[in-house]
Parts: structure tokens; sequence; C-alpha cells
């Protein structure tokens, strides 16, 4: 990035920390002993959060509507993997605070596509083995937009330029992004580095568009870069405009079109239940 670009990113006040409950998730989830009870204490540590989970946990989704009234209830129910992937995602959407809207661009609808290509980059994790954590690959897929975010925040005046550039031109956002020079992958990974996560993640986030170029890391990069493009082809959330017909589909991954067929017809299928729940839990 440019250092410009940089000093205005580290002067802005309003760059938020990284969430303090997603930050202890992520450090339990690193131990052996990770359990229900551990997870349940952290939830138990942020109210707001609690209610959130209280409130997905009683969706008519789950046929549990005023049944579920404690955190070990919520975990039981709704599953271990599912709440702690639900305390990751609205840890972020909090810290960001509330919808912003611009012309035909919604940061809420942005967050179900990052909530999308989240749940698809562990689908692809499982399907495609070759060593990938699924878990992992949710957090680094549920990150991987993290930049616009931060533009939408930092940069409004910015944001309704590449916007009207889009229109304009009739290009996909990232192509605007860069004839106004904010890149929001290099925006991500400024922030990703500032909230000390992995190097790995920090480099999914900045090549997520462009998996060739991050070297060793280029698989997991894959990973995201197809449930990215499967997202935005099944409308899952916000969907980009103007992008090539077909799906690319990175070599890295040793899938076959078969595979990739298969993923999106269950990514298809579990679309409606999943913008439900995550709008529902957002508070929408």
């Amino acid at each position: 990035m440019p250092p410009s670009l940089i000093k205005r990113l580290e002067n802005f006040k309003d760059l938020p920390p990284m969430p303090n409950t997603m930050h202890k998730v992520l450090k339990e989830m690193e131990s052996i002993s990770a359990n229900s009870k551990s997870l349940e204490k952290i939830i138990m540590q942020d109210p707001v959060l609690a209610a959130k989970i209280l409130k997905m946990a009683n969706s008519p989704l789950y046929g549990t509507a005023g049944e579920v009234n404690t955190i070990s209830h919520a975990i039981t129910i709704l599953g271990f993997d599912e709440v702690r992937n639900l305390v990751i995602g609205l840890s972020l959407v909090q810290a960001f605070g509330e919808d912003a809207d611009f012309k035909g661009f919604s940061t809420k609808d942005l967050w179900l596509h990052s909530m999308g290509v989240a749940a698809s980059s562990m689908l692809i994790a499982k399907v495609a083995g070759n060593g990938f954590d699924p878990e992992e690959c949710f957090t680094m897929g549920l990150l991987h937009d993290i930049g616009r975010f931060v533009l939408c925040k930092a940069f409004k005046e910015e944001v309704n330029k590449i916007l009207q550039i889009q229109e304009a031109k009739r290009c996909p956002l990232a192509i605007a992004e860069e004839e106004q020079g904010l890149s929001h992958a290099e925006v991500g990974a400024f922030l990703v580095k500032k909230w000390q996560l992995s190097e790995q993640t920090m480099s999914v986030v900045r090549y997520h568009h462009t998996p060739k170029s991050a070297g060793e890391d280029e698989p997991l990069c894959a990973v995201v870069y197809l449930a990215d493009q499967l997202c935005h082809k099944l409308g899952v959330g916000w969907s980009n405009k103007w992008l090539p017909k077909g799906i690319m589909l990175p070599k890295s991954l040793l899938l076959k079109k078969e595979d990739v067929h298969d993923l999106a017809k269950d990514i298809k299928k579990k679309k409606d239940a999943l913008e439900k729940s995550w709008s529902q839990a957002m508070g929408g």
C-alpha cells in the first residue's frame, strides 16, 4: 500500500480493535482442552452476544421457540462448531457497528456474503481434504472481505466514487477499487496484521482474488477464492456485478468439475437457511 494510505489508516481513530470475544475464542480453539464448557464461559462474559446466541437457538428454524434458556442448552441445540462460528461472526459485526448503506450497496448484505463464503470455505475444505482445517477456513472466509468494511467506515467518500466507477464501467468492484487506489484486499491485510492474526490469515485476505500470488499459501487462498466465486454466482448475501461468467477452478485444490458442481448444489440448498439464520442473529 502507498505510505499515505497506511498513514491514513493508522491515524483513523475509529478503526476497531480485534473483538475481545473473538480473540478469546480463537485462542481457546488452539487448546486441546477446548470444549462446550470453555466456550460457554467465554460467551457468558459478553451479555449482548449471549442474548443473540439464545435468540438464535430459540429460532423457529430449530423448532425450539422459547425453550432454550441457557447457553449450554443453546450449544447442545446448535452444535459446538455452529456456536463457535456464530461467536466469531457476531463479534466482528458488533466491532464494525451499524449497517452502512451506500447507493446499491449494503454492508449488512456484505456481512451475509462473508458468512456465506465462510460456510462455503468450510465445505470446500472438507471435500478437498489436503490437510485443510475446516474451522480455520471458516474464519479465513469470514475475514476475506474485512477490508471492505474498513473502507466503508474510514473512506466513505471514496467508496461512493468506487461505486460510481463500477456502474459507469460495468466492472467488478475490485477493479473499480484499483482505479481509485484502494484495494480492499490490501486494506484487509493491514487490519489482520494490526490484529496480530496469523501470517496465513493475512495472506488469504490479501490474495483471495489472486491465489497464485500467495506462494506456499496458494491452496488456502484457493479455498476462499472458490468459495467467494460460488457465493457470488449463487447470490448469497451481496453479489458482485459484472463478474466473469464461469467459475475458475484453481488447480492447487485438486478438485474436479463434478466436485464443484456438487458443492454449488449443496450451497444453493443451504442458502436460504444460512441467510435467514445469520440475518436473524444480526438483528435483521
